[in-house]
């Protein structure tokens, strides 16, 4: 036999499937991406930080009627919380914030004096955990809950110092 009888028709070569391996590369992006997104939201250690979530229905100050109908609503909301409906669910239902209503009335962590005076008193000195009373602030009146809160070091040590301070003046004036 020749060489001439013996080439056999080649099929070109069918192109490979690259598919799996841009799919692999999607999802390792996509998690790169929410570790980072979940470890940007962490406080950090040398800010004290307070993680709140609320509700809020908003009024017209100029319409007592809109004041009181806004003050009806969320007496009415935080009812329904204190007799066993979820926070949450309510948030998303009625809170007219509509970038933490979506998530459930989630504010993130925020340092000391991002909010508004009478709602930034409160996420400082409530209980974690406890709803709060209706807050009025220029925005309208807020459910508050503070779900979490960090305190420096620097500003735990201020305190320590002041508490002392107190001791030792209480101690002195007897």
């Amino acid at each position: 036999m020749s060489d001439e009888n013996l080439i056999v028709e080649r099929s070109p070569e069918e192109p490979k499937d690259r598919t799996r391996l841009l799919w692999t590369g999607v999802v390792v992006v996509l998690a790169l991406m929410m570790g980072a997104l979940w470890f940007s939201q962490k406080p950090k250690a040398n800010i004290s930080s307070v993680r709140a979530k609320h509700i809020l229905i908003r009024y017209n100050a100029g319409d007592a009627a809109d004041r009181n109908r806004a003050l009806e609503t969320l007496t009415s909301i935080r009812e329904r919380i204190l007799k066993g409906d979820k926070f949450d669910t309510l948030a998303r239902e009625f809170s007219e914030d509509p970038t933490s209503a979506r998530r459930g009335g989630d504010l993130g962590w925020a340092p000391r004096g991002t909010y508004a005076a009478p709602f930034d008193a409160y996420c400082w000195s409530a209980e974690v955990g406890k709803l709060s009373d209706i807050v009025s602030t220029e925005h309208g009146f807020h459910l508050i809950v503070v779900t979490d809160r960090t305190i420096s070091d620097a500003e735990k040590f201020e305190s320590e110092l002041d508490q002392r301070t107190r001791e030792k003046q209480k101690q002195s004036g007897k």
